[in-house]
C-alpha cells in the first residue's frame, strides 16, 4: 500500500516568492540610491569650488617669507586639489637655497599643509661685493639673490681653520644669542690665535675666543644690563667685555694708558663709585660663567 503524497500549497509558495522579490527590489533600490548619491557627491566635489585649493597652512618657515612660498606653490588660480601635483611644488620650493626639506600634505578639502625645514643662517658675509648668507654647515650661498636677514652677524677676515672654528661656535649658539651680535672680526695674536672681536647690537664690544665664546656668550644679557649706561644707552665708563681668558670688564683707559696691554687682562681699573658699582655688578654676572665652567 503506497503512502499518499501531500499536496503542495501553491498559494503559500507564491506569496513567499512575492515577498522575496519585493525585498530584493527594495535592497536593489537602496543600493542604486546609495550609488547615485555617491556619484552625485563626487560630481559636486569635482566640479564645484569645494575642491579648489584656496589657501595653504605654512609651518616651519622663518627666513623664507610666506609670500615666496605661496608663489612657488602656485595656487593663486585655485587649482583642483585632486589634480594638484604636490611633488612638483616640493621640487620648486627646494630650489630655494635656504630650504632644506619640504613636505606638502593634501586632504579632501582646504587648506593644503606645507611643512618647511630651513637651513639655519648662522652669519652673513660679503661675496663678490654682495652680502650673502652662510648656513649651518659653513657653506656660503654665493648665488643667493633674495633679501638677506639682518638678524645674523656679519663676519669678516676668517679663512681656513679659523673659519671652521667660528662656524662651530656659531652653530652652538641659539638664534637669539646670534641675533645679539652685529659683527664678528678676526683679531688673532701670537699668544691667542683664536681671538675674535664681537660688536654687539647694543653698542658694546666683546673680546672672545672661538673655542669658548658660544658657552660664555649665553650670559651676555646679564653682562650688558649690569653695566651702567646713560639715557642714550651708551656706557658711562667706556670699555669692553673680555671673555677670551676668564671673564672681566676692561675700560678703554686701561688699554690706552698701557696699564693693560693684553685682551686677556684680569684686573679692572678703579674709577668713580658709580663706575665701580657697575663693574662689581658686571663681575657678579661674569662669575656665573666661571661657576658654570668649574661645575
Amino acid at each position: 500500500m503506497t503512502k499518499e503524497i501531500p499536496k503542495i500549497n501553491n498559494e503559500y509558495l507564491k506569496e513567499k516568492r512575492k515577498k522575496q522579490r519585493i525585498q530584493q527590489r527594495r535592497i536593489q533600490r537602496i543600493i542604486v540610491g546609495i550609488l547615485l548619491v555617491i556619484v552625485l557627491l563626487i560630481l559636486v566635489y569635482m566640479f564645484t569650488p569645494i575642491s579648489h585649493i584656496k589657501s595653504a597652512d605654512i609651518k616651519g618657515n622663518h627666513y623664507v617669507s610666506k609670500q615666496d612660498i605661496l608663489k612657488e606653490l602656485d595656487i593663486q588660480n585655485h587649482p583642483r586639489i585632486y589634480a594638484y601635483s604636490s611633488d612638483d611644488a616640493e621640487e620648486r620650493l627646494k630650489k630655494n637655497e635656504l630650504i632644506d626639506e619640504v613636505t606638502i600634505k593634501k586632504g579632501l578639502f582646504n587648506p593644503i599643509e606645507v611643512n618647511v625645514k630651513e637651513h639655519d643662517i648662522i652669519a652673513v658675509t660679503t661675496e663678490k661685493s654682495r652680502v650673502v648668507p652662510m648656513i649651518e654647515n659653513g657653506k656660503v650661498l654665493k648665488d643667493y639673490k633674495q633679501e638677506v636677514p639682518n638678524e645674523a652677524p656679519y663676519i669678516e677676515g676668517f679663512k681656513g681653520a679659523e673659519k671652521r672654528h667660528l662656524v662651530d661656535a656659531l652653530q652652538k649658539m641659539d638664534r637669539t644669542t646670534r641675533a645679539q651680535i652685529s659683527e664678528i672680526v678676526s683679531a688673532p695674536q701670537k699668544d691667542q690665535p683664536h681671538l675674535i672681536k664681537l660688536f654687539m647690537r647694543d653698542g658694546i664690544e666683546v673680546v672672545g675666543n672661538t673655542n669658548t665664546i658660544a658657552d660664555k656668550l649665553k650670559y651676555y644679557p646679564s653682562m650688558s644690563q649690569a653695566l651702567e649706561k646713560d639715557e642714550t644707552g651708551k656706557l658711562k665708563q667706556s670699555g669692553f667685555i673680555d671673555l677670551s681668558v676668564g671673564a672681566t670688564f676692561i675700560p678703554y683707559d686701561n688699554v690706552n694708558n698701557a696699564q693693560s696691554n693684553s685682551a686677556s687682562a684680569k684686573e679692572v681699573q678703579s674709577g668713580t663709585a658709580s663706575e665701580d658699582k657697575a663693574k662689581d655688578d658686571l663681575q657678579k654676572a661674569l662669575n656665573k660663567i666661571k661657576d658654570e665652567e668649574s661645575s
